[in-house]
C-alpha cells in the first residue's frame, strides 16, 4: 500500500512538469528528420517494422520521438470529406453524447482501412498513428480529445472536434498536434498541402491553451489551474502563424473589449527571440482598407514584448497583431465615446 501511494505522490510530480521544445536546444533533430524522409511512403501494413525504421538508429527518446512525428506529419494526409462528414455527424449528436460514440464506434472500421490503404484520415487518425508507432518504440503517448477553434469555430454550437498528442519524455508531459502541423486542405484545388509548422511540436502549454481545450483539464498541462473553458472560449483568435514564430498572445485576455476614446490598451506577447519585436505591427481593417498604428509605451524585457495604444475615435475597431503579412492574433475592440 505503501509503495502504491509513492507512485502516485510521484506520478502526481511529474505529471504537471511541463515543458515545450526549447528544453531540447542542446539536441539536434537533423538526424531524425533526415531519417524521416528516408522512408518517405512508406506503407502502413507492417507497424512494428515501420517504428523500427525510424527509431533504431536514435540514441534518445526525443529523437525517436520525433522521427516518428515527422514521419506521419509529412506522409498523411488529412482527408477534408471525412472530417466535414465526422464535424457533421458531431453537431447532429451534440447532445447526445452516447449516440455519437455508437456512431463513431460503427464507422470506426472503415476510418481506419482509409487511414492504412490510402494514408487519408482525420485528426484522430494522426494522433493515433503517432500513439502507436510511439508506444512499439516503448515511449509513453496518449491521445487527447477536445476542443479546437477554427475558422469555423462557433461558440454556440461547440462540441469536442479536435484531437492531438500528449508525449513524455524524461519524465515531462509535452503537447504537439500532428494533423495542424502536417499542412492545410486548398479549397481551391481540392487537394490537401503538406506545408508542415514545427511550431506544434512539444508546444509551450500556454500557447498551445490557446486553440485547444482537452476534455479533461488536466491536460493543459498548465501550472495556472485557474484556466477554465470560458477562458478559452473568449480567448484572442489566433492563427498556425502564431504557432510558426511561437508567439504567445497573454493581453488583452478576450478577443473582445471595450474602452473609452484615449484609453490606453495594453498588448503583451510572449515572444522567442527579441527580433520578434522589431516585425510586429498593429493594424486595423475597415473593409479592404488596412491602417497602421504606431504603438506607444514601447518594453522588451525577459522576451515579454508590452506596448500601449490609445484609440483617439469611436468606433468598432478589428484590430489585428501581424508579422510581415501574417496575423498572429485578432481582437475586436469597441471604443465609445467618453461622457464623464
Amino acid at each position: 500500500m505503501k509503495t502504491k501511494l509513492l507512485f502516485i505522490l510521484f506520478f502526481s510530480i511529474i505529471f504537471y512538469i511541463h515543458a515545450q521544445q526549447s528544453d531540447f536546444k542542446h539536441i539536434s533533430f537533423r538526424k531524425a528528420d533526415s531519417i524521416a524522409s528516408l522512408y518517405k511512403n512508406e506503407k502502413l501494413n507492417n507497424l512494428p517494422l515501420l517504428s523500427y525504421k525510424l527509431t533504431y538508429r536514435l540514441d534518445t527518446d526525443v529523437e525517436k520521438f520525433r522521427a516518428i512525428y515527422i514521419w506521419v506529419c509529412k506522409n498523411i494526409k488529412s482527408d477534408y470529406n471525412l472530417t466535414t462528414k465526422i464535424l457533421s455527424k458531431g453537431k447532429k449528436y451534440r447532445n447526445n453524447r452516447e449516440a455519437f460514440l455508437k456512431w463513431n464506434t460503427s464507422f470506426r472500421p472503415k476510418f481506419l482501412k482509409k487511414l492504412l490503404e490510402d494514408k487519408k484520415t482525420i485528426c484522430t487518425g494522426f494522433a493515433f498513428l503517432v500513439k502507436e508507432l510511439s508506444s512499439l518504440a516503448n515511449i509513453n503517448c496518449t491521445i487527447i480529445n477536445g476542443y479546437s477553434k477554427t475558422a469555423n469555430f462557433n461558440p454556440k454550437k461547440l462540441f469536442p472536434n479536435h484531437s492531438w498528442n500528449a508525449v513524455q519524455l524524461n519524465n515531462k508531459w509535452y503537447l504537439c498536434d500532428p494533423v495542424f502541423a502536417s499542412g492545410y486542405y486548398n479549397l481551391d484545388i481540392s487537394t490537401f498541402v503538406h506545408d508542415y509548422n514545427d511550431g506544434y511540436f512539444l508546444t509551450d502549454p500556454n500557447l498551445f491553451i490557446k486553440n485547444h481545450y482537452p476534455e479533461d483539464k488536466k491536460w493543459t498541462l498548465l501550472e495556472n489551474k485557474n484556466t477554465n473553458f470560458n477562458d478559452f472560449i473568449n480567448a484572442p483568435f489566433i492563427y498556425n502563424e502564431t504557432f510558426k514564430y511561437k508567439i504567445t498572445p497573454v493581453l488583452p485576455k478576450k478577443i473582445a473589449s471595450e474602452i473609452s476614446v484615449n484609453e490606453n490598451v495594453v498588448f503583451k506577447f510572449k515572444i522567442d527571440s527579441p527580433s520578434r519585436a522589431k516585425q510586429l505591427n498593429l493594424i486595423t481593417y475597415n473593409g479592404l482598407r488596412e491602417t497602421k498604428f504606431k504603438p506607444t509605451q514601447y518594453t522588451l524585457i525577459n522576451n515579454i514584448l508590452k506596448f500601449t495604444y490609445r484609440f483617439p475615435k469611436k468606433g468598432l475597431y478589428d484590430v489585428h497583431i501581424k508579422i510581415r503579412e501574417d496575423i498572429i492574433a485578432s481582437y475586436t475592440i469597441k471604443v465609445m465615446k467618453n461622457n464623464s
